[in-house]
């Protein structure tokens, strides 16, 4: 079951109407799914406060007066000669049955209303029913003020009905109001942007980009509205991050964000509401954000948020003692509260990244210059101690720039790069849990111009993709799997910024890269085929892959390109053209892409490679990252 099914069949669940087998299965999934848990809790608030409500019921008079009254009896051909029945008729039983018959066993005839059926009998029938129309005048004046009477009695009924709908609805609210007074114990209480208050963005696939200090949300179909997403009272940095995908979504549908001006961290979801302010500063207080943002301190806090896989937790940095060394704090959405990951020794956290089952995160901690790499166990809140000592004689200065988990859950190993930024040094890998290994495993040691892992590299082992560095000359493309295989990829290039496709099928590099620009390669790892693309490719932005690594985009600096894997021989240019400044593939269809241009027919837009239309969205350009997200 997914979660939409599941919410679904939760009444009937609580209400123990659900077959044996659909029992299980739902309790199965509510095992593994905080936010269905927390939703059944909701729902077992409510009845409980549904059940202690007062039961209101209307008067034994007031039943009386409606199902008695002249008028009602009118309508449904009960009245006899202004005579009440003995029998009082109700609204669920047949009309017939709570009349009372005459001295020969006979009901009282049906008055017969102008028009319908009875215009049309035969004059016979109309000759019979005469004597029924005696004074019909009289009768007509009766019935009308009969009428005006029983409806002022009916709307009464209505009124009092919409007062205790009312009063049930009101006082549901006004839990439902106490309860997010209650969360909002973790919680900074903010003003809604303004330009939001027409209600949630409605559902669909739209991207996020940063303008101006603020998260912008565009529309992927049928319209080219942009809405602001994020308050009007902050400044968001540009270390942003999307919550990943659920299962059944092709993106995240809530985002987290840093507030540069008051030091906070933000979630919002991405239909613009329920803007979140987390409780735990970033900073001490009293210290003015924009003095601390440029300093180490301030970037480190500012790169470290990371949601879990299974998108429960939000990790992040703080430094609320204002010591210049910031530690590892946890925000847990289904309970919304933030803990403080306790250190076996005082260090600045740093790189935290979540294992692929969402249990452990490892990070980086440095202190005096040292840094040590540890795993910390969200189960049991253990620490985990894996590496420390990472300068060595020969490497001072040496730091974690990497740190990366495989894919294997059930061995989870965690593996990392360490040296300085364009001269690593060695890259380790750390056996973690149930069969790990005592002691981290060396896998290369040299000068590496760039390291780059993959957990999908090489059929889904996990892999790095390494370039030497020749006495200051980039060199030829190397594989090195978590296993410990070497392998050369090129022979006698002088590869740079190599990055792999998503699956780890292919790497895309630069050859004699200059000023800039260079030839682009494409690099099947499964056959060796090795592909030059075109000459005088542009470094900026960084060709991008699509989402099912058949196809890769990239610049030349006055066209957009698409180089098809299934179609080597074959290269389509986008229109319209100018200089590229961003672009991003759809997460749903390997033919629809975003593309920002500078110069040119300047504008942000959305092309369909496969059915070569152009809708220009906005004719302002954007810097940074372009991510997607779903709202359901």
């Amino acid at each position: 079951m997914n979660c939409e099914q599941v919410r679904e069949l939760l009444s009937a669940y609580l209400d123990d109407a659900l077959a044996p087998e659909e029992k299980r299965t739902l309790a199965t999934h509510l095992e593994t799914c905080s936010e269905c848990r927390a939703m059944l809790a909701d729902f077992r608030h409510f009845d409980t406060l549904l059940h202690h409500l007062p039961r209101v019921s209307p008067g034994v008079g007031l039943r009386q007066k409606i199902f008695s009254s002249p008028e009602y009896l009118e309508l449904t051909g009960a009245s006899v000669s202004g005579k009440k029945p003995s029998v009082q008729t109700a609204p669920y039983r047949s009309v017939r049955k709570g009349i009372e018959r005459d001295r020969n066993g006979q009901y009282p005839p049906l008055v017969a209303l102008p028009g319908g059926r009875d215009n049309q009998r035969s004059s016979s029938s109309s000759a019979t029913s005469k004597d029924s129309f005696v004074n019909s005048d009289q009768m007509r004046r009766n019935r009308s003020r009969q009428a005006r009477r029983g409806q002022r009695i009916l709307q009464g009924a209505i009124a009092a009905s919409v007062l205790l709908a009312l009063g049930v609805g009101g006082l549901i609210t006004w839990t439902l109001w106490q309860r997010q007074t209650l969360l909002a114990g973790n919680q900074t209480t903010i003003t809604p942007p303004a330009g939001l208050q027409q209600g949630p963005i409605p559902a669909g696939l739209r991207f996020l980009f940063l303008r101006n200090g603020a998260l912008v949300s565009t529309p992927t179909a049928n319209s080219t509205a942009i809405i602001r997403l994020t308050p009007q009272n902050t400044t968001v940095a540009a270390q942003w991050a999307v919550r990943p995908a659920q299962p059944g979504r092709s993106a995240g549908n809530m985002v987290a964000y840093i507030d540069l001006q008051q030091g906070f961290v933000h979630i919002i979801r991405s239909d613009g509401q329920n803007d979140t302010v987390l409780k735990q500063p970033l900073l001490k207080p009293g210290v003015q954000p924009s003095t601390v943002w440029n300093s180490t301190t301030g970037a480190t806090i500012l790169s470290s948020l990371a949601w879990s896989n299974d998108g429960t937790m939000l990790a992040f940095a703080a430094d609320p003692a204002g010591t210049t060394q910031p530690g590892l704090y946890i925000y847990t959405i289904s309970n919304n509260t933030v803990h403080t990951v306790a250190l076996p020794t005082p260090g600045s956290v740093s790189h935290p990244v979540w294992s692929p089952d969402s249990i452990r995160i490892a990070f980086a901690m440095t202190r005096n210059g040292n840094s040590t790499v540890l795993d910390y166990n969200t189960q049991n809140q253990g620490v985990l101690t894996l590496q420390s000592g990472i300068n060595t004689q020969t490497n001072v200065g040496d730091t974690i720039l990497t740190l990366k988990w495989s894919p294997d859950i059930t061995t989870p190993a965690l593996t990392w790069s360490t040296g300085l930024i364009g001269h690593i040094h060695n890259i380790w890998i750390q056996r973690v849990g149930i069969g790990g290994n005592a002691k981290p495993t060396l896998l290369a040691s040299g000068t590496y111009t760039q390291a780059d892992y993959n957990p999908a590299g090489h059929t889904g082992i996990g892999s790095w993709l390494v370039v030497p560095d020749n006495a200051g000359v980039a060199g030829d493309i190397t594989r090195i799997d978590i296993s410990g295989l070497i392998t050369r990829l090129t022979m006698g290039k002088q590869a740079s910024t190599a990055q792999w496709s998503p699956d780890g099928n292919a790497i895309d590099y630069f050859a004699t890269l200059a000023h800039g620009t260079g030839m682009l390669h494409v690099l099947n790892t499964i056959t060796g085929t090795d592909t030059l693309l075109a000459p005088g490719v542009a470094a900026t932005p960084t060709p991008i892959w699509s989402t099912n690594s058949q196809r890769l985009a990239y610049s030349t600096g006055t066209h957009t390109a698409i180089f098809d894997l299934n179609k080597p021989g074959a290269i389509q240019t986008l229109k319209p053209q100018g200089r590229a400044v961003s672009f991003s593939w759809s997460v749903t269809s390997a033919s629809q892409i975003i593309l920002t241009l500078a110069d040119g027919q300047q504008g942000l837009y959305l092309i369909d490679t496969q059915k070569g239309s152009s809708l220009q969205l906005n004719k302002e350009t954007i810097q940074g990252s372009i991510v997607w997200t779903q709202i359901p």
